[in-house]
């Protein structure tokens, strides 16, 4: 069968390559095109589009860019007339796939979500959008599954796929860093995040000179890295389980520090007119994935003005001495760990989707 996977970001990226890997052992006949990146390509993907493609921030980068999002909405629209898939499967990244979902739908193509927008947390209104125009909801934490199942959408909770992806990854036995003392930083996997993340963090560094940084970098962005702190590509979750801290832009990449067991700090920054309208509609407390899931502020955040050279030297020498604040994490962890869920979910969802598309 054909199947056509459209994942916008980077950790999209790692959850399309295991779930075609389950695919492909489902499917011997399976023909893919995605837009993703060069994991879902190395399991065999053609890919259309690179998510670096896809990569705008805030309602300025929207903005600015409404004809280019307008014009890849088009192509989007033809290029899955013309492959004709059996199933179409969007990956996370709400604000883009629920409008491509639309014109899928509409087009009368198959359609099934996997990772569910966050709706709980941004705009409880997208839950009618999603009955509209997705045929099966796949669900990655428990608590979900109640929330879309009241407004009638067909969903599944398949347990999250982090938990794959920490449970298949095996520590480099020559990890050039084994066994040294180090920070962790993780500036983000948009260009955006990158530009505005990395010159703080070479201010943390230039008046934290007894401590030693090392920034966990993506080789898609390789040309952002220019900086004085060491840089490893593509060896994130090395980087980060060897860390005695880790210092995070929010995203996937603090939960997945936090399976890791890594204690963290969560940073974040972005446009004033995006903030400034998100602090009207937000309906959490929290920014991390872990702060939420959790309920409680385990991990501390900077956000905005806080995001400073100040506030992120206290909490890491704070956090460095492993006192209180640090045990308190380690326990939270224990928590999270037990709320995330169980393992499996690529080969669940692919299941699910390949009996939808053979009985459509």
């Amino acid at each position: 069968m054909k199947y056509f996977i459209l994942a916008g970001e980077k950790s999209g990226d790692l959850h399309g390559s295991n779930l075609i890997q389950e695919i492909n052992k489902l499917d011997k006949d399976a023909h893919i095109q995605a837009w993703g990146g060069d994991l879902m390509e190395a399991q065999g993907a053609q890919i259309r589009i690179h998510h670096n493609q896809l990569a705008i921030m805030g309602i300025l980068g929207v903005i600015q860019n409404l004809q280019r999002l307008k014009g890849l909405f088009k192509t989007f629209g033809d290029q899955i007339e013309a492959f004709q898939p059996d199933a179409i499967i969007f990956i996370d990244y709400g604000g883009f796939n629920l409008k491509a979902a639309k014109i899928a739908k509409k087009k009368g193509f198959q359609t099934h979500f996997y990772i569910a927008p966050k709706v709980w947390a941004w705009n409880k209104g997208r839950v009618s959008e999603l009955q509209k125009w997705i045929d099966h909801l796949y669900v990655i934490f428990p608590f979900e599954l109640p929330l879309f199942k009241a407004a009638g959408i067909e969903t599944t909770y398949v347990g999250n796929p982090l938990q794959d992806a920490i449970q298949a990854y095996h520590p480099a036995k020559n990890f050039a860093l084994k066994d040294q003392s180090y920070v962790a930083l993780l500036a983000g996997s948009r260009k955006q995040e990158i530009k505005t993340a990395l010159p703080l963090f070479e201010q943390l560094a230039k008046v934290n000179p007894d401590v030693q940084f090392v920034i966990a970098g993506i080789s898609d962005w390789k040309d952002l890295y220019q900086t004085s702190i060491p840089v490893v590509f593509d060896q994130t979750y090395d980087v980060v389980q060897q860390a005695e801290l880790a210092i995070v832009t929010s995203g996937t990449a603090t939960l997945e520090t936090a399976l890791l067991n890594t204690p963290q700090i969560v940073v974040y920054k972005t446009d004033w007119v995006f903030y400034s309208l998100a602090k009207i509609v937000i309906q959490i407390k929290y920014i991390s994935l872990v702060n939420i899931i959790l309920d409680k502020l385990a991990v501390p955040e900077l956000i905005q003005a806080k995001f400073s050279v100040e506030h992120m030297t206290v909490l890491m020498r704070e956090l460095l001495t492993k006192g209180k604040r640090y045990l308190q994490q380690k326990e939270d962890y224990k928590k999270l760990q037990e709320m995330v869920g169980k393992t499996g979910a690529s080969k669940k969802t692919a299941q699910l989707i390949y009996s939808a598309a053979s009985f459509k």
